[in-house]
């Protein structure tokens, strides 16, 4: 796709916005263009009380013009002033050009909920708050009133936050095998596994490191999350010695909610259970991302639909008090009347979380290099299934309580996390919608830090690979520039 832009804007926003009418479009710099070739023309002026957008799209023999004049409004940055102009203009020449416009409107970030909980938070009438998201940022009724249920019951949970409160996230990126479909730092060879031992004892080194500093900043650590990767890779020794070092530092019974991601049902096994349960940790994920063999087959899952059943069973009689499970609308192969089959069986076993996300395939995915139309931003049988997905989760007693969505998921959809009444997962919207610090220990983990008088966000990102992880020189790095600035950042 081509972009011109003339005028002061970001051109990575830009460029998002152009997602949501072409997902999977790359961006060329050069002046070499086809027929097929989108092209947009995008204006921005600013005057003293305005900005001022205009959009021109061509793609073929069709041509689209929007254009938008945002005043300025005191409960408004200038920033998000901006962004309206632009989305505004955008959105109606993509309408023209495409006869479609997209669901969510002009919102084209991954916490949609941060918008609609600062509305609520200036206008807490559930009803205003649909009108606005629907009036000012285009999203059509159904999503600005599942936008609006979200934040509501995502400001319930962040407002019982205490003073102080930070969570800690452990990285195990380590897996059986490798989804088609994945993108995640996650390592599945057996010469990587092999190096499992020495990063479990690493990891323990850098959590007394981790806990310490937590200690001298004076924060409470409110939820534990170990996710991955698979963290049940590890062994149930391994599983052990990880643990052991967790609550040698925090009382389980202290903490909110205590994680473990079990996401493959391959890596479950009796014996890992009674560990995880036997050292307090409240939640679990055993995720079987479609109940049909065949897709599973598809997309690299080395387990069957009994594996996740059998799983599921130990995991309920293992005394974890929740369990999460997740599915995936979408996924290539599966059908509505199929991933349909897969909620309404997920439904009867009555967990206590259900997120459904909708497949979306990133550069690193194997599947991102297989061709195909993989892209399509219109996808009826995956429209379909997420709207299933929530309509059955509502008339099963579950609440919306987390959201995110990603570039370049099919039809533009979104990931929503659901739970029964007071069991949902919190350590999801606390990543989500940034409101504390996140202490991330192993390789490819992200410490987000924040700063108390101004919000304003500080992320430190370990190496992503585990055999990087493993050096003695990123171990110096880690007690030097990790430990030491994160204690300058809060001095």
């Amino acid at each position: 796709m081509k972009l011109i832009i003339d005028g002061e804007i970001s051109r990575t926003y830009v460029q998002n916005l152009c997602l949501l009418f072409f997902p999977g479009e790359k961006f060329s710099e050069s002046e070499e263009i086809t027929p097929d070739t989108p092209i947009l023309h995008l204006t921005v002026r600013e005057t003293e009380e305005s900005i001022f957008a205009a959009a021109d799209l061509t793609l073929g023999d069709r041509t689209g013009h929007g254009e938008h004049t945002e005043r300025f409004k005191a409960a408004i940055t200038h920033e998000r002033s901006l962004k309206i102009a632009a989305g505004k203009a955008v959105y109606t020449a993509g309408g023209i050009v495409l006869g479609d416009t997209p669901a969510w409107g002009i919102l084209t970030g991954i916490r949609p909920a941060k918008i609609a909980r600062q509305i609520y938070s200036m206008t807490p009438d559930a009803a205003k708050v649909r009108k606005v998201l629907r009036d000012e940022y285009f999203l059509n009724p159904k999503k600005a009133a599942l936008l609006t249920q979200v934040a509501i019951n995502e400001s319930k949970i962040i407002e019982s936050l205490p003073p102080n409160a930070c969570s800690l996230y452990v990285s195990i990126p380590f897996c059986p095998t490798r989804c088609a479909y994945c993108s995640f730092v996650s390592f599945a060879t057996k010469r990587l596994l092999s190096l499992m031992p020495a990063y479990v004892e690493r990891l323990l080194s850098d959590l007394d490191a981790t806990f310490a500093l937590i200690r001298e900043l004076g924060m409470k650590i409110t939820t534990v999350y170990i996710g991955g990767g698979t963290p049940t890779t590890l062994s149930a020794d391994q599983m052990q010695l990880l643990l052991s070092k967790i609550c040698e530092n925090v009382d389980p019974a202290t903490l909110e909610e205590f994680t473990v991601e079990a996401g493959r049902p391959d890596t479950v096994t009796a014996e890992k259970l009674a560990v995880i349960a036997a050292h307090g940790v409240t939640r679990i994920s055993i995720n079987p991302q479609t109940l049909n063999d065949e897709v599973l087959k598809g997309i690299g899952r080395h387990h069957t639909v009994d594996d996740f059943y059998r799983a599921y069973y130990q995991a309920r009689e293992s005394g974890i008090p929740q369990i999460n499970t997740d599915l995936i609308a979408g996924l290539p192969g599966d059908s509505h009347r199929s991933f349909s089959k897969s909620v309404d069986s997920i439904l009867k076993l009555e967990p206590d979380n259900l997120t459904v996300h909708t497949f979306c395939v990133k550069t690193g995915a194997d599947l991102a290099h297989c061709g195909g139309d993989i892209y399509s931003p219109v996808s009826a049988e995956a429209q379909k299934s997420v709207d299933y997905s929530q309509l059955r989760a509502k008339n099963s007693g579950y609440i919306p309580y987390y959201l995110y969505r990603q570039k370049n998921a099919v039809g533009n959809l979104e990931n929503v996390g659901f739970s029964l009444p007071g069991k949902e997962g919190k350590y999801n919207v606390y990543i989500m919608e940034e409101v504390h610090p996140i202490f991330a220990v192993g390789a490819g983990a992200s410490t987000k830090i924040i700063d108390p008088q101004t919000g304003k966000i500080r992320r430190i990102f370990m190496n992503k690979y585990p055999y990087e992880y493993l050096s003695d020189e990123q171990k110096a790095r880690f007690q030097t520039d990790f430990i030491e600035e994160i204690r300058k950042f809060y001095q």
